[in-house]
């Protein structure tokens, strides 16, 4: 993943050919704003990449209309229609413009709507919407992988507590002694620590809790 440095020049590079001169400092206004947060960038990165309409346009406004497990649901407005994108802080999906919802049944069922009629009703009223503030800005997120409070990390995430020694699992050696393992590099592996994590209960994100630190005496791995 490239760094938020990279990221920004990426978008600056790309936005000399797509946005109209005369709107270019005011669009790279917005952009810098966002600056440090990597949701909004991969959602600017797209969209200057790739022209929903093949025009020359800008980003005016990002709107947050919904988020679940570090994903995000935001919408992008410019100057000639409102667009919607699915982002993550590793990357940045169009899913076509608002006035014609969403068709991807996946997508609808992930945030709890029935069908894409459920869709256009609930986001009806854009301006209703809060402006999309970045993601490490809100204390009730986690600041790597964006869960909310109570919701579980993204698997890998360096924030995620171990449940069987209390330490950080990305950094505590329980996973190889449980899967008897150096090492996990295949899919299969993470897999198997995934259903192993699941059985033994995996700890929720507290916004309230701390960077987790070791237990001089490993706990009982049973």
């Amino acid at each position: 993943m490239p760094t938020l440095d990279q990221r920004l020049a990426d978008i600056k590079l790309l936005m000399q050919y797509a946005v109209p001169p005369a709107g270019l400092a005011k669009a790279t206004a917005l952009v810098e704003k966002h600056a440090t947060d990597h949701v909004s960038l991969n959602i600017f990165h797209a969209f200057y990449s790739y022209l929903p309409e093949g025009l020359e346009d800008a980003i005016t406004v990002l709107r947050l209309l919904d988020r679940r497990q570090g994903t995000f649901l935001v919408c992008a407005s410019t100057s000639i229609a409102d667009y919607l994108y699915l982002a993550t802080s590793e990357q940045a999906e169009f899913l076509g413009p608002l006035a014609e919802g969403i068709w991807e049944e996946e997508v609808l069922t992930f945030f709890d709507l029935a069908d894409r009629e459920a869709f256009l009703k609930k986001y009806a009223e854009l301006a209703t919407f809060p402006v999309y503030v970045p993601a490490h800005l809100h204390h009730d997120l986690c600041p790597f992988c964006h869960v909310a409070d109570g919701e579980f990390h993204t698997l890998g995430c360096p924030v995620e507590i171990c449940p069987w020694c209390g330490g950080q699992l990305t950094s505590c050696g329980c996973r190889f002694t449980l899967l008897n393992r150096s090492d996990l590099k295949s899919e299969a592996q993470l897999e198997e620590l995934l259903a192993l994590l699941n059985k033994k209960g995996r700890v929720p994100f507290s916004a309230e809790e701390h960077r987790p630190a070791y237990p001089l005496t490993p706990l009982d791995l049973k």
